[in-house]
């Protein structure tokens, strides 16, 4: 543990673990009765909680080959508290006894959203998920910032719920998945979503998500899905909200980047410059894009690439994400806190402003 006094903290990106018995209420009746295995839907998904076969993306399978464990594997998992990992209770004990002061956090099971194609599916899920995360996790602590989910697959009605996610349910925005949906994220099909998160000065999050159609289908293994699911989504949105203008449409629109680390905005950064010398520059240089206040980037604390793009851009876009209960649990948390802490390539303002001071501003806790 480090000897250093830790800035205010603040967790740019952690996770819920869905409990499907606290959101059975919010659920429309219809799917209740599936969800409890109603008809033969419903009974093919109780099936599937009992399957051998995997989950329905073929990839996150069980590891029966060997291979290097996680650090938390290999010790034993040391979580938060005794409660359910990833519950309202085991985020406001794990509040309580590190120095983190807020968290904003994100679904687990809805990073899958962008697969759904029902549309009156999506948007009753959605609604029913936003109603969990405002009753279940909100109204449990005020240092717990739950996001939302939209059901981009029907921009109007998007529109309709990211408002009353803002309005009624007090969350700062919305995610958006990063894969699954049929058009790229810059597309005008989405711009009416993009321009009622303008009007509210809300928060719009392009999350790591499903590892479907992009270009990684006959991936066999976990791990090298696990590498390039995440960063490779983001670098595409990125560089379309560049130059699909999205950004120039909607300037009051703030956009989160998270799951994928920070080094994919090396490879954007010069791919872009290299498109300016032959294809064509971008409206404005990146780099007041990530100036701006209106871009966050999350990072695992002290990713290896920050210092030199914080050198390069500087360190108004990052933020520290925990990624609990995912990849990491309590005491990994903790170390990549201790770590960036710890670091002498960035210096003491640059540390409090990824820790903490860049997500305050820009989540406006």
């Amino acid at each position: 543990m480090t000897t250093k006094t830790a800035p205010p903290i603040v967790d740019a990106d952690g996770h819920i673990i869905e409990s499907l018995d606290d959101m059975f209420e919010f659920l429309d009746p219809a799917i209740q009765k599936t969800l409890t295995g109603g008809g033969v839907i419903g009974q093919a998904m109780q099936l599937s909680k009992g399957s051998l076969f995997g989950t329905l993306d073929g990839v996150h399978f069980t590891n029966v080959s060997g291979g290097t464990s996680s650090a938390a594997v290999e010790r034993g998992r040391i979580n938060a508290s005794e409660h359910r990992a990833g519950s309202a209770e085991d985020w406001i004990a794990l509040l309580d006894k590190s120095p983190i002061e807020r968290t904003v956090l994100y679904t687990t099971e809805g990073l899958q959203v962008g697969k759904l194609r029902n549309n009156d599916y999506v948007v009753s899920m959605c609604r029913a998920f936003n109603d969990y995360m405002a009753n279940c996790y909100r109204k449990k602590d005020s240092r717990i910032h739950p996001m939302g989910l939209l059901p981009m697959q029907d921009p109007s009605r998007a529109v309709l719920e990211l408002r009353r996610i803002v309005k009624e349910l007090d969350m700062p925005g919305a995610m958006i998945p990063s894969t699954g949906l049929d058009l790229h994220l810059g597309h005008e099909y989405f711009w009416p979503v993009y321009k009622e998160a303008s009007d509210l000065g809300c928060v719009l999050a392009i999350h790591g998500g499903a590892n479907v159609n992009i270009g990684i289908n006959s991936f066999t293994q976990l791990t090298p899905s696990n590498i390039v699911h995440h960063p490779v989504p983001l670098l595409y949105a990125f560089v379309s909200f560049v130059y699909d203008k999205v950004f120039e449409q909607f300037p009051d629109m703030r956009v989160a980047f998270l799951e994928g680390g920070c080094a994919w905005l090396a490879l954007a950064l010069d791919r872009i410059q290299r498109a300016a010398e032959f294809t064509g520059a971008p409206p404005r240089p990146i780099e007041e894009y990530l100036s701006s206040g209106k871009v966050l980037i999350g990072c695992e604390g002290i990713d290896p690439t920050l210092p030199y793009l914080a050198g390069r851009v500087g360190i108004d876009s990052f933020a520290y994400s925990s990624d609990y209960p995912h990849e990491v649990d309590f005491q990994a948390a903790m170390e990549e806190i201790d770590e960036t802490l710890e670091t002498d390539v960035l210096s003491e303002s640059d540390i409090a402003a990824v820790l903490g001071g860049n997500a305050r501003k820009f989540y406006n806790l």
